[in-house]
């Protein structure tokens, strides 16, 4: 741990605070002001400060990699995690795809100390070492975090001393966020030109060529050759591929790129097929990608482009790119170039004005426009338009699809308001087949509860299913919840049922706000309710009906007296 901080202190010290911040988060606070950073969930404060840690420590090895001075060694490691934690703090990182952006920084980590230098066996030893690094972290993990909880255990058994879940947590989450992360830090490899050699070597050796020569090369050789088949079928009857086709095409380029990364040291002594697939890999894999591009051009013709589709689109060229290289003598078969240029295009799409977000939000606007400037008449084209306006409302993209001259006001939500304006109805659109509208939010709520002082927490009601366990008050009445479509009914055990009707248009409205706290108060006969859902849903064919509730609920005891 001591030569973590001393080699890595820029991104030991963004750990202490990601560390910090997930303690404050335990015990319901926040390093952060609000009023500084704004709101933002617990998972994109922690998220932030994660992408800050891996771009830091990537940066570190960059610089060590090339012995920059000292100062460089503090400066460029700082610059990347806070540009790092920018992408991905909102309301700036809005559009950033989460998952992405943490993928390629943890996968530049390892490449960093190679970019423009070293060769394809020292860079594939280095990854080796941080690998190892890595699971003893993990390890460090299981044999810290199993002491505490047997320590901690052992006190409250053997001598009842009680011990909170709180601090079972902070615990926990210090030595996942800091403790094991240190020590796989100190266990990073000093040495960026070592390739794999002596005994260290023969046993690599023979555990490479068992997986390449007798499991993965054989079993990607059967699936090209199924590949190529069906491909032929397609050129000869002229059928439409299949759906999932692109997923199943993009299985077979990472498997392909992951047996030439763990295999690249040891081909001079694999058997032929080991041989034959590394040496026309780029050959097998032109029909495959013809294929997904085939496929990717129908489903994006007709429905543009998703973040899905962009993503599988952006596997498609960097593979074709990876093809074409090996024509070049000097980067043919460096698995340096297979390993970067994947993740260099998986961080590019992650964010900015080129990422999946943008990309994908922009095509729908135009999708969308084309859909309602002629007019359309059928349900089909209309209900098309309604569900990519809900898209871009989840995005806050729908002001791009606004009619010329539209003036918003504060009476509707902007999905109502832009629906209306090209004469949509957002109610109820109708469609062939079915479709839901569903919310699902699971969030920290602020209540003013007035005069309300009863609270039933984890209230399920489903149509279907009548009604749910009965809701008993403090003075022992006993309440039943129904739904019966969009009206929540409440019937007490001394009492005709009261209705509590839900607006249809509410009902809409949540399914576009479903990265937003919901709150539903209810009035009926005098009495007043407030419902808080986790999640909602509801059928819109033909008519739109609430159908499931889960969440809170709470009354005033004395209107059911």
């Amino acid at each position: 741990m001591v030569e973590a901080v001393s080699r890595f202190p820029v991104t030991v010290g963004f750990l202490f605070v990601t560390a910090a911040q997930a303690n404050a988060l335990v015990a319901y606070s926040s390093l952060f002001s609000s009023r500084i950073f704004g709101t933002a969930s617990q998972e994109n404060q922690l998220f932030a400060l994660i992408g800050a840690v891996l771009a830091s420590f990537a940066a570190t090895l960059f610089a060590q990699s090339r012995r920059l001075s000292s100062w460089a060694c503090y400066v460029l490691p700082a610059v990347a995690g806070l540009a790092a934690f920018t992408v991905m703090w909102p309301p700036i990182g809005v559009r950033t795809v989460e998952w992405a952006f943490l993928f390629s920084l943890a996968a530049l980590v390892p490449i960093a100390p190679f970019v423009g230098r070293g060769t394809g066996d020292a860079f594939w030893m280095f990854t080796a070492r941080l690998a190892f690094a890595a699971a003893l972290a993990l390890l460090a993990f299981v044999l810290f975090w199993g002491g505490a909880s047997a320590i901690l255990a052992s006190l409250t058994n053997l001598f009842g001393i009680g011990i909170s879940n709180g601090l079972y947590k902070h615990i926990g989450v210090s030595i996942c966020l800091f403790v094991a992360p240190l020590f796989g830090l100190g266990q990073t490899p000093f040495v960026f030109d070592e390739e794999p050699g002596g005994r260290e070597h023969d046993m690599m050796q023979y555990g490479m060529r068992a997986l390449g020569d007798f499991a993965a090369v054989p079993l990607l050789i059967i699936y090209a050759i199924i590949l190529h088949l069906y491909t032929m079928k397609i050129v000869l009857t002229g059928e439409i591929p299949q759906g999932q086709i692109g997923w199943l095409v993009l299985t077979y380029g990472v498997s392909t790129v992951a047996v030439l990364l763990l295999t690249k040291p040891f081909l001079d002594t694999a058997r032929a097929p080991t041989r034959f697939f590394v040496r026309f890999w780029p050959l097998i894999l032109v029909m495959p990608l013809g294929l997904l591009f085939y496929a990717l051009w129908l489903r994006v013709s007709v429905f543009g482009w998703t973040v899905e589709r962009y993503f599988l689109g952006l596997f498609g060229v960097v593979m074709l790119a990876l093809v074409i290289l090996q024509a070049l003598r000097p980067l043919r078969g460096d698995i340096r170039v297979a390993a970067g240029l994947p993740v260099i295009a998986l961080l590019i799409g992650s964010f900015g004005p080129l990422g999946a977000v943008d990309w994908s939000i922009r095509s729908q606007q135009s999708r969308f426009l084309e859909l309602v400037r002629g007019e359309p008449d059928d349900h089909q084209t209309k209900a098309e338009a309604l569900a990519v306006l809900r898209y871009l409302s989840g995005e806050n993209a729908e002001l791009g699809v606004a009619p010329e001259g539209f003036s918003p006001s504060g009476e509707e939500s902007l999905y109502r308001q832009i629906a209306h304006a090209w004469n949509l109805d957002p109610d109820n659109p109708v469609q062939r087949g079915r479709q839901w509208y569903s919310y699902d939010r699971n969030s920290t709520v602020m209540v003013a509860l007035d005069e309300f002082d009863v609270l039933f927490q984890h209230v399920r009601v489903d149509q279907k299913d009548g009604a749910n366990s009965p809701l008993s008050l403090p003075d022992g009445t006993s309440l039943k919840l129904t739904l019966n479509k969009n009206e929540v009914s409440l019937t007490s055990e001394k009492g005709t049922p009261t209705l509590f009707k839900v607006e249809t248009s509410r009902i809409v409205e949540l399914s576009t706000q479903a990265d937003q706290s919901a709150l539903l108060r209810l009035e009926a006969d005098g009495k007043q309710i407030l419902l808080i859902p986790t999640t909602l849903s509801a059928s819109s064919y033909p008519e739109t009906v609430l159908t499931h509730f889960y969440g809170a609920v709470v009354l005033r005891s004395s209107d059911w007296e």
